[in-house]
């Protein structure tokens, strides 16, 4: 991690007045401590800062509390990918929605037979499409889909770093995975909240 300006003097604060609270933290700073909260969240994620309850933070410069770049953001994708939830082309607008709440995700990936994607549906898609809509169970979920090829997708060897830059850029929360050989077949997806558990699974082994 390459900490920004302000996270390189937080991180110079505390290491000189620890233990030293949020407050404190925002005070020497003249910064509201809504405004700093974002930096030492990520400073504590990182290992870089310590948070002690009823305490305040504290700077620990070990070496074994500096997480690796490599272990971080280098990783491929494919040991952190999620399972996908796929619905098939004939799915109706209502078996959609009940697989879509009932596995709790916010996208369906659409597949053929042959488990090749032909499409992607998400939340919006679905509410979208069954507001007012009485016809939702004879309807065909496919009808609101985005098609392929218009649906970007990653191979499981991407790393983290570029897989969160993705998801960034295109402003969504997942991105399907498919096979290296059969760029057709979905083999799982990469999530915002899957790539924050990295981390935070990360720093926690490493306390």
């Amino acid at each position: 991690m390459q900490p920004t300006s302000r996270q390189k003097k937080i991180i110079d604060i505390v290491r000189h007045s620890q233990p030293i609270t949020s407050k404190e933290i925002a005070e020497q700073l003249s910064l509201s401590m809504p405004t700093i909260r974002a930096d030492l969240r990520l400073l504590t994620a990182f290992g870089i800062l310590d948070a002690k309850p009823r305490i305040g933070y504290t700077y620990d410069d070990s070496p074994e509390k500096h997480l690796s770049y490599q272990q971080l953001f280098q990783t491929p994708i494919s040991t952190i990918l999620q399972k996908p939830t796929e619905i098939k082309e004939n799915a109706t607008l209502t078996e959609a929605v009940n697989t879509l709440f009932i596995e709790d995700v916010g996208s369906l990936y659409v597949v053929d037979d042959h488990r090749h994607l032909v499409g992607l549906i998400s939340r919006k898609d679905l509410l979208r499409a069954t507001l007012n809509n009485t016809n939702a169970s004879l309807t065909l979920a496919s009808t609101v889909m985005t098609r392929m090829p218009n649906i970007f997708t990653v191979t499981p060897d991407i790393v983290v770093i570029k897989a969160g830059q993705l998801l960034l850029d295109r402003k969504v929360d997942s991105l399907p995975v498919v096979d290296q050989a059969d760029q057709q077949m979905v083999v799982g997806k990469i999530t915002k909240n899957r790539i924050f558990q990295h981390f935070i699974e990360i720093g926690l082994n490493r306390k």
